[in-house]
């Protein structure tokens, strides 16, 4: 007899579209199977999952879409946060637009880690890959994050860059670092 799968970890999406049209990406080029679709975690869907699934300690949302779309993220982290589940998003977000309170609620409520992705070190260098998106912006909403980790006295989410190397952006390597 088989015994029912009980995962403690999750890969799911927290939302599987993204606004900016990066020339590469499949999640904008409709290179992922159209099974996958386009609309986000619910937080009941969420509530859901977790409720019924005890066990699960760690959720990973990964990968096809920008999570920051999601309208309910705010509420997702802070009921992760009641469950004691450690939330991350180690595939990358691209942070253009964040819904009011969702900065403070990373720190708030202990979101581990997010890896930016961050294809230059200017303004003009960023957008030619990130196409639709506001280097400036991000920069802001990154130290915003690390201002309130100073206020809440935390070190997480703990923040990588990601800079994926290009002919038109390698010049600019050593300004990243």
């Amino acid at each position: 007899m088989k015994r029912p799968l009980k995962p403690k970890e999750i890969f799911i999406e927290a939302n599987a579209s993204c606004q900016l049209r990066c020339p590469t990406c499949p999640t904008t080029s409709k290179g992922y199977p159209p099974a996958v679709g386009s609309g986000h975690l619910s937080f009941a869907d969420f509530q859901m999952l977790t409720d019924n699934n005890p066990q699960i300690s760690s959720v990973v949302f990964d990968n096809r879409g920008e999570m920051f779309l999601n309208p309910d993220l705010l509420k997702i982290i802070e009921y992760g946060h009641f469950k004691k589940i450690k939330l991350s998003a180690p595939s990358g977000v691209n942070l253009n637009h964040v819904h009011a309170g969702v900065l403070e609620g990373l720190v708030k409520y202990g979101f581990r880690e997010i890896l930016c992705s961050i294809d230059g070190a200017t303004p003009e260098i960023y957008s030619r890959y990130r196409v639709g998106g506001d280097f400036i912006t991000v920069i802001k909403h990154i130290k915003t994050i690390n201002k309130y980790k100073a206020q809440y006295n935390s070190l997480f989410p703990q923040l990588r860059w990601q800079f994926v190397v290009f002919g038109h952006n390698e010049h600019e390597l050593p300004q990243a670092r």
